[in-house]
């Protein structure tokens, strides 16, 4: 199967299964803790990370052998690509992108280390299990449930950590 998009993007479907609902709880997260830009808000960043992270594997557990319409690679690359779309949209320059990107994996390497992200990490399943059944609402409520706990553990995390 011949496929033309860009090597490294997904399909159209799997952005909107993966990275479009992902955003848009991060981005209303970010806002309701006073930055509307989201970019800015580090913890709803790492968060955006960890949702599209656990969405993919899910997806690539369940449905990736069924439609195959992405690489391995794309798929992999979906959280780093979720942030650098973000970032690019809060006009960060192209210079300070790769650095930026780094940070955020680096600190998404430490919160998943300290086992900040397990306390969100049943509401994601269960918020894909409404999805596959095509229940949207439901699915975006557990998905804002459980960002708003990675966050909370996150700043919880962050004090403990410094003191």
């Amino acid at each position: 199967m011949l496929n033309k998009k860009e090597p490294d993007w997904l399909s159209p479907e799997e952005y909107q299964m993966i990275v479009a609902p992902s955003l848009k709880v991060c981005a209303e997260l970010a806002a309701s803790r006073g930055d509307p830009t989201l970019f800015q808000d580090l913890p709803s960043m790492v968060c955006l990370i960890h949702l599209v992270t656990r969405l993919k594997d899910y997806y690539i557990d369940e449905w990736a052998v069924l439609s195959a319409t992405s690489s391995e690679a794309s798929l992999k690359k979906a959280p780093e690509a979720a942030c650098m779309m973000v970032l690019t949209e809060g006009n960060v320059g192209k210079d300070e992108l790769p650095s930026m990107i780094d940070s955020l994996k680096n600190a998404y390497k430490m919160v998943q280390a300290a086992g900040v992200g397990d306390n969100a990490d049943d509401d994601i399943q269960q918020a894909w299990e409404y999805m596959k059944k095509s229940e949207h609402e439901q699915f975006m409520a557990l998905l804002e449930q459980s960002a708003k706990k990675f966050v909370i553990g996150i700043d919880v995390w962050e004090k403990t950590r410094s003191g």
